[in-house]
């Protein structure tokens, strides 16, 4: 983005709202004639190039509900003490940062959308954050690396070379004290959890399922693949704790318009994942009279005691792309006066962020309970993730140029969680999509300090 802006609040002119409404139907269109006859892609655009000043309606951040008819762009405006808005920002302040314990279990998360494209080990660097280190002992104990269309959807017979090229580089930016417990692919979706050899010895089980959710319930173009991992810890007075963990990597519906499909989603991969959970992991539920009691995802959830859900859920930001384009621009600039000591402070910031993520759909899932129910996520301080000119730093210019947003997230659902950072990678730009990370201490809620086993010196063979 290369438009510059005064600084001064300006506002949504009638019309803007019914214009926002004709492009999402022109987008809808074009993407419907655009996929007819092949599933290979299901892409979706963004841009940032439009040089017109937009105008903005700071209204959107004062609690109301907007209701917007389509037939005359006129924006109505309803008030009440409970609104959409004021749930959404309850979503986005519950996270709790409490202080963990020493029994704490470090965890690194990374969802990427690679576009089809191989990354270079330069932009796979960011993985070398999470190894520990020998002097102090911090980094991570997992690792979890999750990437979308990493392949193109069609009938393979082996795994494809982009596939194996991720792999290569989980494991060689990670290195040898690093141990691959699972990796496993679903058409371009591909997740791989490993392992620091200090804490493999509390490893218990582990086991792997894959939920389609491409046309039909049958294609791989969307889906996603479960880990169900289960560890335990020990303190030094003898007492043991095991830990059940899942690590769900995805790609939900595409489109502005599929909010409910991206819901229902969800739900499938949830189900599914609760109806093939292994009986070691998650006792089935039962009626009472004993036959199997259908899958939900309750029951899973209920039980498990950490879930994180990461990839390219897709959900959008339900605003007109030039009000995006403005606030990404004064977002921009107030942080090159935060960095220049110009007078901007972070508050700045957070409010344009706000006006944002107040009309972000997964938030607004979230806070209705449609889906993601009991979720939570790290404080969003990145720009919109998606989509970008591939190899530069500009949102779509192409001419669908859809409205920048975060498609690309981490929700996690945990009875004990603090979150260490949650970042985007901005220096790789291979793809359309910027990878997205974040670093998280599990809690076990064991007293006392931990015991640690020596580590065994193997001889070589």
């Amino acid at each position: 983005i290369v438009e510059e802006t005064d600084g001064q609040d300006i506002s949504i002119e009638d019309g803007a709202i019914g214009a926002h409404e004709e492009v999402r139907k022109e987008e809808d269109t074009a993407d419907a004639a655009g996929e007819e006859g092949s599933i290979t892609k299901e892409e979706d655009a963004l841009s940032d190039g439009v040089t017109a000043k937009p105008q903005v309606n700071d209204q959107i951040d004062d609690g109301t509900v907007e209701t917007f008819d389509s037939t005359d762009g006129i924006a109505s405006k309803q008030c009440g003490e409970t609104t959409q808005t004021e749930k959404v920002d309850q979503t986005m302040d519950k996270i709790d940062t409490e202080k963990m314990d020493d029994d704490c279990l470090t965890l690194s998360v990374v969802t990427w959308n690679l576009a089809e494209a191989a990354p270079s080990e330069k932009e796979a660097s960011f993985f070398r954050r999470f190894r520990k280190k020998s002097s102090s002992g911090m980094g991570s104990d997992l690792v979890m690396i999750g990437a979308q269309e990493c392949e193109e959807i069609k009938p393979r017979r082996m795994e494809g070379h982009r596939s194996r090229h991720l792999r290569r580089m989980g494991i060689m930016m990670l290195g040898k004290e690093y141990v691959p417990l699972a990796i496993h692919s679903l058409g371009g979706i591909q997740c791989a959890l490993y392992c620091h050899r200090d804490v493999l010895a509390d490893v218990e089980m582990i086991n792997i399922a894959d939920v389609t959710c491409g046309v039909g319930n049958v294609l791989h173009n969307k889906g996603a693949i479960g880990v169900y991992l289960k560890m335990k810890r020990s303190s030094s007075d003898g007492l043991t704790k095991s830990s059940r963990m899942l690590f769900i990597t995805g790609h939900l519906a595409a489109h502005v318009k599929n909010v409910d499909a991206r819901d229902n989603d969800f739900k499938r991969i949830i189900s599914e994942l609760e109806a093939q959970a292994p009986t070691r992991f998650l006792r089935p539920m039962k009626n009472h009279d004993g036959s199997p009691a259908e899958c939900d995802g309750t029951h899973l959830l209920s039980m498990v005691d950490h879930v994180f859900f990461a990839g390219d859920l897709n959900y959008r930001i339900d605003l007109p792309r030039e009000y995006v384009e403005r606030c990404i621009i004064d977002i921009q600039h107030s942080k090159a006066k935060v960095s220049t000591m110009e007078g901007a402070d972070n508050s700045d910031i957070d409010a344009l962020m706000k006006r944002l993520l107040r009309r972000d759909q997964l938030l607004q899932t979230i806070a209705s309970g449609r889906a993601f129910s009991d979720f939570s996520e790290g404080k969003i301080t990145f720009l919109p993730t998606f989509k970008f000119d591939k190899g530069t730093k500009n949102y779509d210019t192409s001419h669908k140029q859809r409205v920048p947003s975060w498609t690309d997230r981490i929700v996690f659902r945990s009875k004990k969680v603090r979150v260490l950072e949650y970042r985007s990678a901005d220096e790789a730009k291979h793809s359309d999509h910027r990878p997205v990370f974040g670093t998280f201490q599990l809690g076990w809620g064991l007293k006392g300090k931990l015991s640690r086993k020596p580590k065994s010196k193997s001889r070589r063979r």
